[in-house]
This record gives structure tokens, sequence and C-alpha cells, in this order.
């Protein structure tokens, strides 16, 4: 288990990067190696990475991959913290990918609860933006209700709902009343919250209330840019924006 302290200094948040695609993830560019993926996190001065390939099949050997990884990480020798752990699939009520060995074999345990593109992941009966947003609770809540998450991977984005033309609109449905509490509901599981650099570029006005609602509840956040190739790696290129966006 992994979780950052609290704190709300994006100039430490920063420092870490807590989710990173290598070429272990379909998704991810062929570059994505581990050595030069540690190599770049040193030189912008990162302090601690998660490699979190996508576990999107019950078949994928990820503790193998992330075995191999480890051994590449360290020919570097280098003193970064690397974490070895998964992007992992809470695809519905109850439902959860990864087996309990697996899971406490994880580093840090990022679950995405909403891919709702794959074709396997629960979708509600209501596909309206309401009812994405009640399922997303309620995914949530059963979720919150193990000890199995470290962290919750891009929170609320619709991205991946292609029913919806505009992806803005499950997060102008979910109220601050709504989005409160299960923040609060997070922080009492020992949850985190990630804070997806391109997610809250893409929706600037939830970006805005997400990060004021998440520092009045007290929740802890964890900075990943969700990197599928080596320039997406470095943290500190986006901090001035972020700075702009959220302060």
């Amino acid at each position: 288990m992994y979780k950052m302290e609290q704190t709300y200094d994006l100039e430490r948040l920063i420092q870490q990067n807590l989710h990173i695609h290598t070429t272990y993830s379909p998704c991810a560019k062929p570059e994505m190696l581990a050595r030069d993926i540690v190599n770049m996190g040193v030189k912008d001065d990162i302090r601690v990475i998660a490699f979190t390939d996508h576990y999107n099949s019950g078949d994928f050997p990820i503790l193998d991959t992330n075995r191999k990884l480890k051994k590449q990480a360290e020919e570097c020798g280098t003193d970064l913290n690397v974490l070895y752990a998964a992007e992992l699939s809470a695809y519905g009520v109850g439902k959860f990918l990864d087996t309990p060995d697996i899971n406490e074999a994880l580093d840090y345990r990022l679950y995405a609860y909403n891919h709702y593109h794959l074709d396997y992941w629960e979708h509600p009966e209501d596909k309206s933006p309401r009812g994405y947003v009640q399922h997303a609770l309620q995914v949530l809540e059963s979720l919150f209700a193990t000890s199995r998450a470290d962290c919750i991977a891009h929170p609320f984005i619709g991205r991946f709902i292609h029913c919806f033309e505009d992806k803005t609109l499950v997060t102008k449905e979910i109220t601050d009343s709504e989005l409160g509490y299960i923040l609060e509901k997070g922080k009492r599981s020992q949850v985190a919250w990630e804070l997806n650099v391109p997610a809250l570029f893409a929706d600037p006005e939830f970006s805005k209330r997400y990060w004021r609602i998440g520092k009045e509840v007290g929740v802890v956040f964890h900075l990943g840019t969700d990197a599928h190739s080596m320039a997406a790696v470095s943290t500190s290129q986006h901090l001035e924006r972020l700075k702009q966006l959220l302060e």
C-alpha cells in the first residue's frame, strides 16, 4: 500500500508521477521502457513513480511483467522510488477483476471504475448523465467497502462513455453535495484521489470544483500524468499551468 501524506502544495505534488504505462500496456508507445522512464523521472526531479499497466484481463500476468520491470529499473542504479503497481478494474458494483493474491502483491493499487469503453464493463440501466453519476457513486461505495484500493484513477470523467458527445455531461451532473459525500467516503476508507493531469486540463470547470471540495474535505491527492509516451512522463512541465488552473 502506498499513500502520500496530505498536501495541497503543487510543487510537492509534482514530485510524484503515480500513473505511468509501459510497453506492457497495449496503448503505450514502444518507447515506454522501464529504464528510460526511470532516467526521465530522475532528470525531472521526480521522487516516486508508479508503473501502472492496465489490468483489463484476468489472464494478464501483471506480477510477472512487474518483476521484469523491476529488474530493468534496478539496473539504472538510482535512488528513485519505483512502485510496481497496476491500473486495476472496478468494472461494476462489487465487481473487481483482480484476485486478492494479485491485489496484495502490488506496491500500489490504482483503480479505474469508469473504463466504460471495455466490452465487459457494467453500465447503468439509465444511460443518462444522472444514471452514470449514480452508477459511479455505487461502484465507488462498493470499492470503499473493501480494502483493495490505494487511489482512484481519473475520477468522474466521462471520456469513456461513448454515448455522450459532450464528455463533460457527467461532471456537470454531479452536484457539490454528491462530490463532497463520495470524496469523504474515500477519505474515511484511506483511499487517495488522483489528480490526473490530462483529465484536469480537459475539464477545467470541474477540475476547479474537484480541487476545491477535495481540499475542504481534506482528501489526499496523488498526481499522475497517465503517461503513455516518454514526453508525458515529466510532471514539472505542467506546474505553471496547474497553478493557473487550481490556485
